[in-house]
This record gives structure tokens, sequence and C-alpha cells, in this order.
């Protein structure tokens, strides 16, 4: 039921995006879109009452729903193009004072790269732990891979979003980035030529830049994603030996790709002997009712490895990372056990393994995505109401960033410094490309956190500051 009057919020939702609806204007009748959808009135009526309650739409007695508001009015969209380089490029260290910072975690809000921590309520995971830690049970010898009982939930829940895989061909490790790394450490020698995504996720370019490698860039569009054209030509044109992307939830944009985009990317790496690296650490946490597509969903286990971890969807402190490895399963394996990567916290694989088998991750994951959800439509709204004109702003399907580009004067890395001294922190373009000068008058904002009075008030300060810059 909630998947289908979410679907009847969709099809509102693309009548005003397409401008057949305005504020205004009268919704169907529920009568009417009952027999076009072929939902009950019932679906059809708790659809547009989740509309009103979320400010879109009022009900007039004896005479229907009608328009009053459409979701992110005032803001521009993305063009519909973008350019593309085609030379290997060397990775830009990112600013210090600005590392300090994400390390000390003393960000709180629109800066943050990683989610709001009261999203997360280990409550039950912890009693788990608590459980296993009374019985004294001894720990057996270190797993090849990790705990059977973990690989075996993970390949569970993989093949809940259409990706089958064997739970021996799953590698457990300590963290997602610590995934990524051992990826990299398998596939690659140093010198090789790396794709990425630009924007990216900024720590994965870290990643790369330590193993010496290059880097060539491929733009996503913040409403399509990579085009899978430009992808072949670049793939064709160079010697491209894996291609790092994030095809759901993207970070920072929050998109995510069509389902024939990705069958298209994955059938464009395989024919030219390209692996993919997909980041599905935001998988869990999708918001729209767009369906839980993969790339790796597109594969047969040959051309995509797939890493992911708990860190988003269950809690940092039990931010266990994994790898869907197929076919490369054996090199991941041999790059752990060389590069001493092995996991040493069974007993926490253990309580994970167990706590999954439970129904209480699935509420959990429920809350998350209804919190995020609410707090994500909130801060797009204020972002609508407080930017000036000239602004774009992604429209996130997941995860908890949104991608915002200035206007042409704006300047992104000038910015943060201001706001800093009114205590407002806001992610920089120029961090989530490998080049220089990137991005400049774009900027990342994590809008996972609490909406108090004071974080609304910071956002009407982005938007003064930015009209300011380029003095309107």
């Amino acid at each position: 039921m909630s998947y289908r009057y979410n679907s009847v919020v969709d099809l509102i939702h693309k009548q005003i995006s397409a401008g057949t609806l305005k504020v205004g204007d009268r919704l169907p009748s529920i009568r009417q879109l009952s027999l076009l959808t072929g939902f009950s009135t019932v679906t059809i009526h708790h659809a547009y009452e989740l509309l009103e309650s979320h400010g879109y739409c009022s009900a007039r007695p004896r005479s229907g729903f009608y328009l009053v508001r459409t979701p992110l009015q005032q803001m521009g969209d993305f063009p519909h193009d973008g350019e593309n380089s085609i030379e290997p490029i060397s990775i830009v260290d990112f600013p210090h004072a600005l590392l300090l910072s994400w390390q000390k975690r003393t960000l709180d809000a629109f800066g943050a790269p990683h989610p709001s921590a009261d999203l997360f309520d280990c409550a039950d995971v912890d009693r788990v732990m608590c459980r296993l830690l009374r019985r004294r049970k001894a720990i057996a010898a270190n797993s090849v891979g990790g705990d059977p009982e973990l690989r075996l939930q993970i390949a569970k829940r993989a093949a809940q979003r259409g990706v089958v895989t064997r739970p021996q061909d799953i590698v457990i490790t300590g963290s997602a980035i610590q995934a990524f790394n051992l990826c990299l450490d398998a596939l690659t020698d140093p010198g090789d030529v790396v794709l990425v995504e630009s924007p990216s996720y900024f720590p994965a370019l870290s990643s790369i830049k330590r193993r010496n490698l290059r880097v060539i860039e491929i733009y996503s569009h913040p409403v399509n994603g990579i085009d899978p054209d430009q992808l072949e030509h670049l793939v064709r044109n160079n010697e491209i030996r894996v291609a790092v992307l994030m095809a759901s939830n993207h970070f920072p944009t929050g998109i995510t790709y069509s389902e024939d985009r990705m069958k298209r990317i994955v059938s464009v790496a395989k024919k030219n002997d390209v692996t993919i690296i997909a980041n599905s650490m935001l998988d869990d946490i999708t918001y729209d009712s767009v369906t839980d597509n993969s790339l790796r969903k597109f594969d047969s286990g040959e051309t995509v490895l797939q890493f992911s971890s708990f860190e988003c969807g269950l809690s940092p402190q039990y931010g266990l990372g994994w790898i869907v490895a197929g076919k490369h399963s054996q090199k991941i394996l041999a790059a752990s056990y060389l590069g001493d990567y092995a996991p040493n916290d069974q007993r926490i694989q253990q309580a994970v393994a167990e706590y999954l088998s439970s129904r209480s991750h699935d509420r959990q994951l429920r809350r998350i995505r209804e919190t995020l959800a609410s707090r994500m439509e909130r801060g797009l709204q204020l972002l609508a109401d407080s930017l000036p004109t000239g602004c774009s702003v992604s429209r996130p399907t997941g995860g908890y960033m949104c991608w915002v580009r200035g206007p042409q004067k704006f300047t992104s890395m000038t910015a943060v410094l201001q706001l800093h001294k009114q205590n407002v922190s806001i992610l920089p373009g120029s961090v989530f490309s490998a080049a220089a000068r990137s991005f400049e008058n774009f900027f990342a904002l994590n809008l996972s956190f609490p909406w108090s009075a004071e974080n609304e008030a910071k956002i009407g300060s982005i938007g003064d500051l930015i009209a300011q810059i380029v003095g309107r």
C-alpha cells in the first residue's frame, strides 16, 4: 500500500514539474485518478492526504483538492549538458583546516560529511552485543572473508534489491572506505588510470591519490548522472582499468540514475573490459519511491564490484563494510591478506549478523528514511525560500546531501571563510573534484540534522551571503 500511494504522490509531482498543474488548479478527482492508475479510491485519498499534510494542497468541501504550493518552486533546475575532460590529472590536496574539522566532527550541520547522529538508535543491536558478551562463548578463528552468518545476511538483503550473490563472494571489512581501498589494491597498480565521477565522493579521491593513480573525470549531471555515450568515448580512447561510480543516491547530488542508464553503463564497461567499483554506501537510505536499482543488479558478476557499509543504515558505531566481489573475490581476499585488512572484530560481526536476522533493522531503516525524507524536504523548501535568483539545487532521491550551484560571481571557498565567522558551515564544491579550481561556484549541504530555529536561520544566512557576494 505504501508503494502505491507514493506512486500517486510522484504522479502529482511529475504533473507539477511538467507545468500541467499550477498553484490554484484543482487536482484530478479521486475517482478519475483511481480509473487512471488502477489504484483504489482509498489509496488515492491517502496520497492526497499526504500531499495535504506536507502543505502542497488543501481540501475544499464538495469541491475536491486544490494545489496551494509547488515543491521548490523558487529554485532553478540544472541545464541538461556538461563537459568532460579526457586528460589524466593529478588529485589536488584538500584544505588542511577543513580536513581537521571533519576529523574532530566540529561541524554540526550543513558542512558535515557524516549524517546526523540522532538518526541512529543502537539500543537493539547493543542488547544483542551484550547478550553475546555474557555468553562468554569462545571466539572461533577469523573466517576468511568474514563471519559466515553476516555474509549470509548481507547476501539475503542484496537479493531483496535484485542482486543475487553467493555469501562466499562477499568480503567483510572494517569500514566502507577500507572496502574501497581493498578494491583499489586488488585491481590497480601505481600509474594506472582510474575514471571517477565529478562531482565525486571525496574520501575516495584521497584513497586514489595515496596510491599514485591517475584520474580521468566524467561529469555526473545533477539530474541524469553520467552520459553512457561519453563513458564509452572515454574508455575507448584511454587505458582505463577501473571506473568508480555511485549511481544510487549519489554523493553529493542525491540523485539515482535511471534503470536504462544503469544498464547502458554496465554494458559499456563490460564491452570495454573496464571494472566498475560501485559505491553503494547510501543505497539503504532511499526515501523517494524509486526502484531499488543498482549497477550490480545489471551485471553477471564479472564487471561490477559493489562496496558498502552499515555506517549510514545502522550506525557509525557498527559501521562494518563489505564488498560484493563476484568473480574478483579471490583477488580481494588475497589483497586483504597481503594488506593486513582482515577485521579483528568477530564479536561485532556476530552481533550485527544476529541483529540483521530480526526485524529490528527493517524498522530502523523505515524510521531513518522517514526522518530523512521529512528533513530533506524541509531543507529544500527553506533553500527555495532563501536562495537568490540564479541558484540551482539538485532533487535528491536518497542520502543526506544536496548539491547547489550558485551564480557565476559566487565562489564557495570565499563563502566558507565568511560563513565560518557566523558559525555556519558548507562543503565547497572544489573538494568534490580531482581537478584544481573545479565547481568553484558550487557547494553541498548536509540536510540530515534536526530543523531547529537556529539551523533554519543559518539557511537564510547562506542565501543572504550569496546575494551579497553577487551584488543582488
